[in-house]
């Protein structure tokens, strides 16, 4: 059976039908959700893009690993603002000539995430299209006033992160080569948030952003914002098996954390957190200084850039 076959009703009825949820006041079946916030928390809003032939193939990546991404990387920035993710709702756009097998997988991804994560979704919007395009939006939750942004860094901060780095970058070259069973291609597919680590160091971190585009890239974003350096130490970063030096510093999708604080444990919510440098004042422009033994130079931000490839 094929999308088209179901239609609009029947598919928005056969989500419906998987993801009834009582821990939401309204969701799917109305013109919009209703959702209670705790008292003294403000609300934490994201929402990321996945489209076919960009984020994903059809022949190369399974389609419930597309939704399961689709939600982790929402997931994944809520944790990086020191928030608890909630609830989400999924916009989807496919050709009718889509097979309803993959519909079916692609929920159950979803459904995957949702008990992964303990969050569930609250409804979404369908529509046709040439190639498959899916917009998730997530609510999450953070106490009022301790968001943890981009643009609190100070010298004398340490820098930390959380796990490794590289394997999603591995993983998708993996993948393209070929091969399907690899732990990097599974981090590919699967990422592992950190958002309950995020969570757990809101109260200590000074700036905090989840690693999606990039080492460089994305301690770049903080730098900037924050108005600082960095200099990190080349053989303290935590490579994940196999993965070069390009994949560590700028491959994107790892999903760890990048924190700037003064103190932090070596090991949070069971996951390993490693020093890799420190925040240190600006001088003629705000850059990353890479330290390589007795060697100093500057690290470009080389991450991914929609725009740029």
């Amino acid at each position: 059976m094929r999308l088209r076959d179901l239609g609009e009703d029947g598919l928005i009825e056969r989500i419906r039908q998987r993801f009834r949820n009582s821990s939401i006041l309204v969701g799917i079946g109305d013109d919009a959700a209703v959702l209670d916030v705790p008292p003294g928390h403000s609300l934490v809003y994201c929402s990321d893009l996945v489209v076919e032939n960009t984020h994903f193939a059809q022949g190369m990546h399974p389609a419930d690993s597309v939704g399961y991404k689709a939600v982790a990387v929402n997931v994944s920035d809520v944790g990086a603002m020191g928030g608890i993710p909630m609830s989400f709702t999924i916009a989807l756009a496919a050709p009718g000539n889509l097979e309803l097998a993959w519909i079916d997988e692609f929920y159950s991804g979803i459904e995957r995430a949702c008990r992964d994560f303990d969050i569930c979704l609250a409804g979404g919007d369908t529509s046709s299209a040439e190639s498959i395009f899916i917009d998730v939006s997530m609510v999450g939750r953070v106490q009022t006033g301790h968001a943890v942004l981009r643009s609190g860094a100070r010298p004398g901060d340490r820098i930390y992160v959380t796990g490794t780095l590289g394997a999603s970058a591995l993983g998708l070259e993996l993948l393209r080569g070929g091969q399907k069973e690899h732990a990097a291609i599974r981090r590919h597919l699967y990422p592992e948030p950190r958002h309950r680590v995020g969570h757990a160091v809101a109260g200590l971190a000074h700036a905090m952003i989840d690693v999606s585009d990039g080492l460089s890239t994305d301690l770049t974003h903080i730098i900037r914002e924050s108005g600082v350096s960095a200099k990190i130490y080349r053989d303290r970063l935590p490579a994940a098996d196999g993965a070069s030096d390009m994949h560590v510093m700028h491959g994107g999708e790892d999903y760890e954390l990048l924190v700037a604080a003064p103190e932090l444990p070596d090991e949070i919510e069971t996951v390993r957190v490693r020093c890799i440098g420190e925040i240190v004042p600006s001088t003629a422009e705000h850059q990353i200084l890479l330290i390589d033994g007795a060697s100093e130079s500057v690290l470009r931000a080389r991450g991914w850039d929609h725009y740029r490839g």
